[in-house]
């Protein structure tokens, strides 16, 4: 179907000029913010709660809440092109001009065409599962990995099959979000913005089978994706001369150790 369209192959780039342009301040965003939240809060938790927790879960629980922390402000970002970039792929419209025209055209404002109802939180159901699962995979598989090495650098691909493995993890862990993110935003009059709406519909149409629709699709986009994200991620950490391990050991050094209980 997609070769029958006006543009044949072409069709399989539809909509990659908008996510390209509004992908790089998202994802700056995003890392940003995880990268920051992740260094500052683990001295906290080791303070607050190092008593309880083992050094592994403290680390485990800083990636997890600045995984949340940047991906819910990155979401609000990604809302425009996402809805742009997938009425391209559908071929609702017929080019980013066109897109854009469209918008600011339609009779529901141009606002409520690029935020549609429900659009928000649907991004944000996904994607913060999706950083959580993604990034949680990814240090403790890297921790693995860093046991059979010197303990501060892997090799590029090696970097690159963390990134791809932790990324179709995540990507399959939350696809129904995806399937109910792609509906809200492409055709959201049908549900009326509503999540709960969407969900019982999509469940209708064939139980469980209908949130796995596109899975394999999204493994084959997300695998290589986050294979070459964190090839670069990791790149730029060494360039940049970063070094986590050496600052958890300064950070240690300063943060005071919590007092234990007394029995």
């Amino acid at each position: 179907m997609i070769f029958a369209r006006p543009g044949g192959f072409w069709e399989f780039y539809a909509g990659l000029g908008v996510a390209v342009l509004g992908s790089m301040p998202s994802s700056a965003l995003y890392f940003g913010i995880y990268a920051y939240g992740k260094r500052k809060l683990r001295p906290i938790l080791k303070k607050k709660f190092g008593h309880v927790l083992s050094d592994r879960m403290i680390v485990m629980c800083a990636v997890a809440i600045s995984a949340a922390i940047g991906n819910t402000l990155a979401s609000f970002s990604r809302v425009p092109y996402e809805v742009l970039k997938q009425r391209l792929q559908t071929g609702q419209y017929r080019s980013l001009l066109h897109a854009f025209q469209s918008c600011v055209n339609s009779e529901r404002g141009f606002l409520r065409e690029i935020f549609p109802l429900g659009g928000i939180r649907i991004q944000m159901i996904r994607d913060i599962p999706y950083a959580i699962f993604t990034l949680l995979s990814y240090e403790l598989i890297r921790d693995a990995v860093m046991k059979h090495s010197d303990g501060t650098t892997t090799v590029w691909w090696k970097d690159m099959c963390m990134g791809g493995i932790s990324g179709g993890i995540g990507s399959y862990l939350t696809n129904p979000m995806d399937v109910l993110k792609t509906r809200l935003q492409t055709q959201p009059h049908l549900y009326g913005g509503s999540v709960v709406a969407c969900i019982s519909q999509t469940w209708q149409e064939g139980g469980v089978s209908s949130f796995l629709r596109g899975s394999v699709s999204r493994l084959f986009h997300k695998v290589p994706a986050n294979a070459m994200f964190f090839l670069f991620y990791e790149f730029f950490k060494l360039l940049l001369n970063v070094n986590e391990k050496e600052e958890d050991e300064e950070e240690a050094a300063t943060t005071p150790s919590p007092q234990k209980k007394k029995s």
